[in-house]
């Protein structure tokens, strides 16, 4: 972390960023780009907001880590990174950036904090109003960090005048206080009046940052109450009853503008500017949405016999893809090429014409940060699997993509009114929100952590396909074993073990190792 000196000292703002809805936000920035100091807090937090909304959701940081890790997507070449051989300059640079990245929310609560600047930097916005929001999305950040490697930096984080190489705090102690932080601000933003400029989230609307703040805390009890409920679920209730997301326009979304760097969206990027073609989506994740049971793995499918509207959203509107089949995950490269030479494979860039494109490969593609449709499924739970709430959920989640789709609906709460436990109502809910959360990986990768569901998730030493006529397993690299289930966490990077080298191993150390088999806290702990 010591490192994070000579990035944050050298603070790069954005020079030009269009964002539909929201264009004056993004003029020219006339300031010295390397002293926050003489940046208007507008212009750091919309870099913020862009920045970690982009490469959070790119094809290196989300397509290489976490939805393969989720199983959403397999990979057509590099296939050992689908068996946990996650690439180490990549995983640093996600765990260093996000520290880099968050630190303009630090700037902005410093600026609005420090006597010497808090009155001149009151222009653009309460101090308190200032000083809530980049509290906000600091702890989505967090969270996000937290919940992929675990214990992290966080007490001493963002501060690196003072802690050059910061300790690792505690999972637990990570989220009671983002927990705390999130009710504070939320508290702070009653009254006050909002960003007049630079909010590409909500364009200034206090209401819905009290909304997201509420959710995310939410988000954070829920995920808690696994090793805990008596202390978190009343949390996950007060939030709900504070005021959560109430409908799709209160998504917390950046909304890219079409082609052209800095606006395009960034699968957009990667697929069609840069000519990648590595990923496609796996068998086990088009089996599910074609309700089909699994019998090589004994997996019998919740939604059995339905086929999800929003597998023709997920795959693309090229006409050929309705009948071509997913990539099992797991697979070396010798029987990726044989399973891809033997079968028809669905092509996510068939070519680069927009309209056979996949939704998420298009310019304007939007990068979410939480919705509705999620926060249904949440309090659906919460309120022990409310029917309403399960509806309101897979209702908002078609209605995302322009799907009406009543006959699919009805037959999802038909399968909700069969269950006769609980059991067998949250493997339902847990489903539609893991199909809901493609392309929200990090979302999907922890929900299964959570809860163990989807049951369509190929586990180590299960059938992943059969190639001809052999059964192939799933078997994570070499060195690289996650145990009897899929991969629990990420390991730190190497930059940590060179310039932080002892609070890491302590860290590693306190978690019983730094490897893919030690489970975060909120999952239990320990090995699998």
């Amino acid at each position: 972390m010591k490192s994070l000196t000579k990035y944050v000292g050298g603070l790069a703002l954005l020079s030009l960023l269009t964002v539909v809805g929201c264009e004056k936000d993004f003029e020219k920035i006339n300031t010295n780009p390397n002293n926050t100091k003489s940046a208007p807090t507008p212009y750091i937090m919309t870099y913020a907001q862009r920045h970690i909304a982009y490469f959070v959701n790119d094809v290196w940081y989300s397509g290489r880590q976490a939805s393969l890790a989720c199983q959403q997507w397999s990979q057509r070449n590099y296939t050992s990174e689908d068996r946990y051989s996650f690439r180490e300059a990549t995983m640093d640079g996600f765990f260093r950036n996000m520290y880099i990245w968050m630190y303009n929310y630090q700037a902005i609560i410093g600026l609005n904090t420090d006597p010497a600047t808090k009155d001149a930097f009151s222009i653009y916005g309460d101090n308190a109003m200032q000083i809530a929001t980049a509290e906000i999305m600091k702890a989505w950040g967090f969270q996000l960090l937290t919940d992929a490697f675990g214990d992290v930096p966080y007490s001493q984080a963002l501060q690196p005048d003072k802690y050059p190489t910061p300790k690792f705090d505690a999972q637990q102690d990570i989220y009671d206080d983002l927990i705390a932080k999130l009710t504070a601000a939320a508290t702070a933003l009653q009254g006050s009046n909002g960003w007049a400029t630079g909010d590409i989230l909500y364009g200034g609307d206090v209401d819905q940052w009290i909304k997201f703040a509420n959710s995310l805390r939410l988000r954070l009890a829920l995920r808690a109450s696994k090793v805990n409920s008596a202390k978190y679920m009343p949390i996950a209730l007060d939030a709900i009853a504070d005021g959560v997301f109430t409908s799709n326009a209160d998504d917390a979304i950046v909304q890219f503008a079409g082609a052209g760097e800095p606006n395009e969206a960034p699968v957009y990027n990667g697929f069609i500017v840069n000519k990648r073609n590595d990923f496609t989506l796996t068998k086990q994740f088009v089996n599910l949405m074609k309700g089909l049971d699994d019998a090589a793995k004994g997996f019998v499918n919740p939604l059995n016999g339905i086929v999800d509207p929003r597998l023709a959203v997920y795959r693309g509107p090229w006409a050929s893809n309705a009948t071509r089949v997913g990539i099992p995950y797991g697979m070396s490269d010798a029987e990726t090429k044989q399973y891809v030479t033997a079968n028809s494979v669905i092509n996510l860039r068939p070519s680069y014409t927009l309209s056979l494109l996949p939704y998420n490969l298009q310019p304007d593609f939007s990068a979410t940060y939480l919705d509705f449709a999620t926060v249904s499924f949440m309090a659906c739970e919460v309120e022990g699997w409310s029917r309403a709430r399960f509806q309101a959920g897979v209702e908002a989640s078609l209605a995302k993509l322009g799907i009406t789709d009543l006959a699919y609906v009805a037959s999802v709460l038909a399968k909700y009114d069969a269950a006769t436990t609980d059991a067998q109502r949250a493997e339902l809910v847990i489903t539609q929100k893991y199909i809901h959360l493609y392309n929200q990986p990090y979302e999907a990768w922890s929900e299964y952590r959570r809860t163990g569901f989807p049951k369509s998730i190929v586990k180590p030493g299960e059938v992943t396909a059969v190639v001809g006529g052999n059964n192939i397993l799933f078997t994570p690299v070499n060195g690289k074993e996650s145990g009897n289930d899929i991969v629990a966490r990420f390991k730190y990077g190497i930059s940590e073990y060179v310039l932080n080298r002892s609070n890491v191993e302590a860290a590693a150390t306190a978690m019983g190792g730094d490897d893919h088999k030690h489970k975060v806290w909120w999952a239990g702990g320990g090995s699998q």
